[in-house]
């Protein structure tokens, strides 16, 4: 019995060994899973944690855009952007410039639509003011309120840009020539008037060959405007042309086309020197009393005949007219015989004669023209005074 006894503890002690090393495997396999587990489940925590705060975030950021937007924009940061006043020229230029800059405040300033028209009509003046008090009064106090900014343009527009203003630019802009301007100062007229030229040059071809019409010759000598696609490459060639110009003039140069001029004696200048022509007058002085070119006293202002000094008659119908030669100022003879004048007339057609040509005239005998071999022979034919005069034995002579 005890030793029964004895072999069932022992036995009892082993399975107990065995199964306290079958868990201790267990667990050791059973670590990494577990880890595993405590990972993710960690993991599942945190991004639960985080969607809750982003979407809290997310609510303050959209309370925060709700606030933004439910604020409106002041007259006073309206104003504060710098918008230009209108004074109520009728000028379409200025007129569409003032709208132009009046729509870019309103982007600026984030203007509400409900308030624009309110904003912009506090920037007119003097004539437009006075314009826009008559009218807000014939539209009335509720439809001034609700008035948009495309309903005041049209009006504003038809009141400040006729069509007649229209018309004259269309005019200016085809006879519109570059003088003393700079490219960007002609560059600058063109682009403004071109915006109501449009059915003068509409296509960019046609804005290229306006353009280049304008331009002054020593620019147009050196810009070939086929060569251009667009509006912008022939104002940049302008430019270039300027600049070039400019270097010359520092450097003293002269164009080609001056020297060119210059240096033909052929050409007559088209018109002779005042100072040549009043040459001859240049002798008599003026009268101070008439301004007119005479000798001797000055009769202005005295009754009577200019010629003779009595009454009675004009000096167109003096009986002893005097006659002035109005080259010379000599009393005696009209300026037809002014013997000055015949002198140089005289001198003139002698240096215009030149000496005409001689002819020669070579005669030989029928046997000797008959001997020669270069020689055409012929009967040359005479005057009848002449054959009388020479007689038989000459009818018979050749003549080379």
């Amino acid at each position: 019995m005890t030793d029964t006894n004895e072999d069932e503890a022992t036995r009892q002690e082993l399975l107990k060994t065995m199964i306290s090393e079958e868990i201790g495997r267990a667990m050791q396999a059973s670590i990494p899973h577990l880890a595993q587990e405590v990972e993710s489940h960690v993991l599942e925590v945190v991004e639960s944690m985080m969607a809750s705060k982003m979407d809290e975030l997310k609510g303050m950021i959209n309370v925060m855009q709700e606030k933004k937007g439910t604020r409106k924009c002041t007259y006073k940061e309206f104003m504060a952007c710098n918008p230009l006043p209108f004074k109520g020229e009728i000028d379409p230029i200025a007129c569409q410039r003032w709208i132009a800059s009046t729509e870019a405040v309103f982007i600026r300033s984030h203007c509400e639509k409900e308030d624009q028209v309110m904003f912009a009509t506090g920037l007119l003046q003097l004539r437009a003011k006075d314009w826009w008090d008559v009218y807000s009064k014939e539209l009335g106090e509720e439809k001034v309120q609700v008035l948009t900014w495309q309903e005041f343009k049209e009006p504003f527009l038809k009141y400040h840009c006729p069509q007649s203003a229209i018309d004259k630019i269309q005019e200016d802009f085809l006879h519109l020539r570059q003088k003393d301007e700079t490219i960007d100062e002609i560059t600058n007229v063109f682009l403004d008037k071109l915006k109501f030229c449009k059915d003068i040059a509409g296509t960019e071809r046609m804005k290229i060959n306006r353009y280049y019409g304008m331009l002054k010759a020593e620019y147009r000598e050196f810009i070939i405007p086929a060569k251009c696609e667009t509006l912008n490459e022939l104002i940049d060639l302008a430019r270039d042309r300027e600049i070039e110009i400019r270097r010359q003039a520092e450097r003293g140069e002269k164009r080609v086309s001056e020297n060119v001029s210059s240096s033909s004696p052929s050409k007559k200048p088209k018109f002779q020197d005042q100072s040549k022509k009043d040459k001859a007058k240049g002798s008599i002085p003026k009268c101070k009393t008439c301004g007119k070119l005479h000798t001797g006293e000055c009769l202005k202002g005295k009754k009577g005949c200019y010629n003779c000094g009595q009454e009675g008659h004009p000096y167109y119908r003096c009986p002893n007219p005097s006659r002035t030669c109005y080259n010379c100022f000599q009393p005696g003879h009209i300026k037809a015989e002014c013997p000055k004048l015949q002198q140089k007339t005289d001198k003139e057609a002698r240096k215009e004669e030149a000496p005409r040509a001689k002819g020669r005239m070579f005669q030989i005998t029928t046997e000797e023209a008959k001997d020669h071999p270069n020689v055409v022979s012929g009967v040359k034919e005479e005057s009848s005074s002449q054959v009388k005069q020479q007689g038989d034995q000459d009818r018979g002579k050749s003549h080379v």
